[in-house]
């Protein structure tokens, strides 16, 4: 039986409560890949026994032994805090499962957390916070999650692996760009890139032509990934931001933006990035390769990611404002999706497009010696060229790299003439080949020592286009092949682990650099200064060895025909950017797909239908799963079976392999199939399409169903009202004095306004908890029922004194008109007052329905 590693680089979207379901899918995936691992990996729990069998048994059929490797995680705010938890397990030889006494451990944490409780996630009266949650619990509790997994963990079966996470910056963060005519301008980006990794990837030391690999494991530090990952999950309003401490703003683990002072403000990565596919694969295109591998990008999003943009009309009828905006509204979000989607396309055609023609090309002329022939002759007819379009693609490289944080490729100063190339191939540079017609890729220098003269770009390129080669032959190799392509594979992976430090050593040099065109002569000098660069790190001879050792292995025709490959397909392509791509397979994972094993039941048709729906978390603007225990546990539930469904597919199963392995989770979950069909119903019933209002009413008679839900409501509703001041402290006064259950409120104004709206509060509130106890308003003396008929009967006895009294007849008539004015318009505007405010009370009363009596979900 033969090796093949199924490789998973996982991007978990974001989505509030939908963290239970995506935790419901890890915890899946966490078991998928420890069952299919070696014996040293972390075992499972006895309710979850049966189903590590089965695909164990899944992905060791037949010759080969599949073992599924997740090796690159990327989260964004639930997905962020969900992949953290995955990466910290891997990367400490742990599970997400340490403590099965209880059932799952990680639901157990989700459906605990996922709680609004007062006191905990929900701030207790009087405490002061800029948000309705409290962020300081929250990050502790990420804290101790983090810390367990970890802790549970055997350095035995530590595995490497690299956690992106995403979050988004307030404040100014910007970048320089220039236009054709120089002329500068800025363009903002608040886009912020957190990285850890267990990987032991090899450094360069230039100076003592030097590789080392320092045992280092960025998971390890689990404080510093809660802050990450709180951050990263920062949704505005309901979580405060986080303040960027000295450590996270270090690189690593600060990724994106470059170099800066600590000290920003951070909220949800979902706002401007919620699916950073670019770092995953660049990181995949990185990795080491010793043996047949499949290579899956799983992009996990519980939902199609947009909402409906309700302009289409009946007829010619023009949209009213409302349609409008609330459609605008939306289009940010299609725009997000639309954006990954369209991002995808662009990576996979630039994986293919870095591999394919050439790659036939190079495996086509191995094959073929005519060919071969001609690819040589084409080669040495084309090297002047390449010299040339790389001589400009170095000085264009090395200035990209140089000067990053002040422009982009916009800048067309950038761009060669003929006579500065003229000027730099006139003398001999370390990291251009001279357009001598030469093909031969490692000569010796003057004391015999093999060096590499064709830069680090061709470096590069040309061992993956063996390596890609090599991988391809041992998927399709006779069993008796493989042990001779396995020892070519990993020669060739440990040169292409040297050639990437290389780089990167340059890379990080050539930042450090001051390298400009824009002077007279500028063009020589970054030259000379790259010439500099080489000579002090050694990189001709530090490559040299790197492929002296590689043709020991694999021989010279590999690396001489991979080198006129790369001549003849980039002699034309001087300034384009080096892509790191690798082939990959694409995968989606979300709550759209059928159940298997509802197949024989009515219900299994309903839940086709309900695509997102079927998840408690898509409601209330993805907050709704947090209305009830019970509805956690239905959300993980459905994670691990979308999973199944998922994962049993890409490994191979077949319909009835993935419904039994539907009803194992079932089991294991406690669950009967006759509940999951009745709760099917009952979701299709409670959240129809067009539910709108009425998700919330379900969610509100869920909470009304046990103390601790009214205590939920009650701390919720009073949290929105204390942090209105959010929106100024005016706004906030008015806010609270017309909805705060026990506010008092100072001046005259706010307190005739309370006691305005507050049959519409005790409306609002009754029919949002039962009960709630409100401090009654006081009426303002003007509003008084009586002062009408007092001001009436004074005017009435002026009347009589004007009739009586012929001194004062004149003086008191006159009063007594004003005073029996002013009774009128008392009576009127005490009129007007009742009315309105019985009016906005029944307004209230026909758009809130009565709480219902009972949970239906028990």
């Amino acid at each position: 039986m033969t090796d093949h590693e199924i490789r998973i680089a996982l991007v978990l979207n974001g989505g509030v409560s939908l963290a239970v379901w995506m935790g419901g899918v890890t915890h899946e995936l966490d078991l998928i890949r420890r069952a299919s691992g070696g014996s040293d990996a972390p075992p499972s729990q006895p309710y979850d026994a049966v189903l590590a069998d089965r695909w164990r048994e899944l992905c060791h059929r037949g010759e080969e032994r599949r073992r599924v490797v997740v090796d690159v995680i990327a989260g964004t705010s639930a997905g962020g805090l969900n992949g953290s938890l995955l990466a910290t397990a891997i990367a400490n030889g742990s599970t997400l499962d340490p403590d099965g006494d209880n059932g799952p451990w990680l639901r157990q944490k989700w459906v605990g957390l996922g709680s609004l409780d007062v006191g905990k996630l929900v701030p207790s009266a009087g405490v002061k916070t800029t948000s309705v949650l409290d962020g300081k619990y929250f990050l502790q509790q990420l804290e101790d999650l983090l810390k367990g997994v970890a802790d549970a963990g055997d350095s035995d079966a530590e595995e490497p692996v690299t956690l992106f996470v995403t979050a988004s910056g307030l404040g100014v963060q910007q970048f320089k760009a220039k236009d054709a005519a120089g002329q500068a301008f800025v363009v903002p980006d608040h886009r912020y890139l957190y990285g850890f990794t267990s990987e032991d990837a090899p450094t360069y030391d230039g100076a003592r032509r030097k590789f080392s690999v320092k045992d280092k494991n960025g998971l390890k530090d689990t404080e510093l990934l809660a802050r990450a990952a709180r951050a990263s999950a920062s949704f505005p309003a309901a979580f405060g931001p986080v303040l960027e401490t000295p450590e996270l703003a270090a690189s690593p683990p600060r990724m994106q933006p470059g170099p800066a002072e600590a000290g920003s403000w951070l909220v949800d990565g979902g706002v401007l990035d919620n699916a950073p596919f670019g770092p995953v694969l660049d990181v995949v295109a990185r990795r080491p390769v010793t043996g047949k591998a499949t290579r899956y990008v799983l992009y996990v999003v519980p939902s199609a990611g947009i909402g409906h943009a309700s302009t289409a009309l009946p007829g010619a009828k023009e949209p009213s404002w409302r349609v409008a905006a609330l459609s605008a509204v939306q289009f940010p979000r299609e725009v997000d999706f639309r954006s990954d989607v369209e991002q995808l396309e662009r990576l996979l055609l630039e994986a293919d497009a870095s591999w394919s023609d050439t790659q036939r090309l190079f495996d086509r002329c191995l094959k073929q010696p005519e060919e071969r022939a001609r690819l040589k002759a084409a080669a040495t007819a084309l090297q002047p060229a390449y010299s040339r379009g790389r001589a400009a693609g170095g000085v264009w490289e090395a200035v990209t790299i140089a000067s990053h944080d002040q422009s982009t490729v916009l800048d067309a100063a950038t761009a060669l003439s003929e006579p500065e190339i003229d000027e730099i191939l006139a003398t001999d540079h370390p990291w251009v080949p001279g357009p001598d017609g030469s093909t031969t890729a490692v000569r010796n220098d003057a004391d015999g020592n093999p060096s590499w003269l064709w830069g680090t770009g061709a470096a590069e390129r040309t061992v993956r286009l063996i390596l890609r080669s090599l991988r391809n032959q041992i998927s399709k190799a006779p069993r008796a092949e493989r042990a001779e392509l396995d020892k070519r594979l990993t020669a060739t992976s440990d040169c292409l682990m040297k050639v990437q430090a290389v780089r990167d050593a340059l890379d990080d040099a050539l930042a450090a650099a001051h390298l400009d065109l824009r002077p007279a002569g500028g063009a020589e000098a970054v030259a000379v200064g790259l010439n500099d660069i080489f000579e002090q790190l050694q990189i001709q001879r530090a490559l040299g060895d790197a492929f002296a050792e590689l043709v020991a292995i694999v021989g010279w025709e590999l690396v001489d025909t991979a080198l006129e490959v790369e001549i003849v397909s980039r002699c034309t392509s001087a300034r384009t950017p080096q892509q790191r791509s690798a082939p990959f397979q694409f995968l989606r994972l979300g709550p759209d797909i059928p159940l298997a094993v509802l197949d024989e039941l009515q219900e299994g048709s309903i839940a086709n239908q309900l695509n997102e729906r079927i998840l408690y978390g898509s409601q209330v603007g993805h907050f709704g799963a947090f209305g009830a225990a019970d509805w956690r546990r239905w959300d993980w539930l459905m994670g691990r079976l979308h999973c199944v469904a998922h994962l049993g597919a890409m490994l191979g199963a077949d319909g009835d392999w993935i419904r039994e392995t539907q009803r194992q989770v079932l089991q294991a979950e406690g669950w009967e199939i006759k509940a999951v069909a009745e709760r099917i119903e009952r979701l299709a019933q409670d959240f129809p399409v067009d539910a709108g209002i009425g998700a919330l009413v379900t969610m509100r008679n869920e909470l009304n169903a046990s103390p601790e839900g009214r205590a939920i409501t009650k701390g919720i509703a009073d949290r929105m009202v204390d942090v209105s001041s959010g929106l100024g402290p005016e706004v906030g006064n008015w806010v609270k004095a017309a909805a705060g259950r026990k506010h008092q409120p100072g001046s005259w104004l706010l307190r005739t306004a309370r006691w305005f709206t507050e049959p519409a509060r005790q409306t609002a509130w009754e029919r949002m908890v039962r009960g709630a106890k409100l401090t009654p308003a006081q009426r303002p003396q003007i509003f008084e029922p009586w002062l009408p008929v007092a001001t009436a009967v004074i005017g009435i006895l002026l009347l009589i004194l004007a009739g009586t009294v012929d001194s004062l007849r004149l003086l008191t008539a006159l009063l007594a008109g004003a005073v029996l004015a002013l009774s009128a318009v008392l009576g009127v505007v005490t009129w007007y007052v009742r009315r309105a405010r019985r009016r906005i009370r029944g307004w209230l009363e026909r758009r809130m329905p009565e709480i219902s009596p009972e949970s239906r979900n028990q």
